[in-house]
């Protein structure tokens, strides 16, 4: 048989047409790679501006203050929490831990105000009269052992009331 090619017309359309797919399919190419490394050129543009900014950021900003500015950042709100529900409780707790601490000094500070007025209303009041003994007018007799018994039972009395009193009163100290 012979070495020639068929010369039909359709063919020749056909060949025709892969070799303007081809040329289109190589310029597309080309495009797409003209595009991609000027992307990776923009990129690598941005990340030397982003590494030059946050140098100059990491110079004016405190270290301590990051959390302040992130804080401010609109981006702050967008971003998820990344805390477990384990770390959310622990923070809850040491919220409500210093409440209590908050509560307990100003109790403190109340019992002792508290504490200082009836100091003060105390030293103010006059002090009680103790009774007197009954007139000599009984006899010795009389009068003996029965006034002793009393008069030793009322100052018992008068003397336990402001011990007790004054116990009662004082705050316990916390440090």
């Amino acid at each position: 048989m012979s070495d020639k090619k068929p010369t039909s017309p359709l063919f020749a359309w056909f060949e025709a047409g892969l070799g303007l797919v081809a040329d289109q399919v190589t310029q597309a190419n080309q495009q797409v790679q003209q595009t991609l490394s000027d992307s990776q050129q923009t990129l690598n543009e941005f990340a030397l501006r982003g590494e030059q900014v946050e140098s100059q950021l990491r110079k004016a900003v405190d270290p301590a203050q990051w959390c302040e500015v992130w804080r401010q950042s609109p981006l702050h709100h967008w971003m998820p929490s990344f805390t477990t529900p384990k770390q959310k409780r622990a923070a809850q707790l040491d919220v409500l831990s210093n409440k209590v601490d908050l509560l307990v000094e100003q109790v403190a500070l109340l019992a002792a105000k508290q504490a200082a007025a009836k100091a003060e209303a105390a030293a103010a009041k006059p002090a009680p009269k103790t009774r007197r003994k009954p007139a000599a007018s009984k006899t010795a007799s009389e009068s003996g052992t029965k006034t002793a018994a009393k008069t030793t039972t009322t100052r018992k009395t008068t003397t336990r009331k402001p011990a007790a009193s004054k116990a009662k009163t004082t705050p316990p100290k916390q440090d």
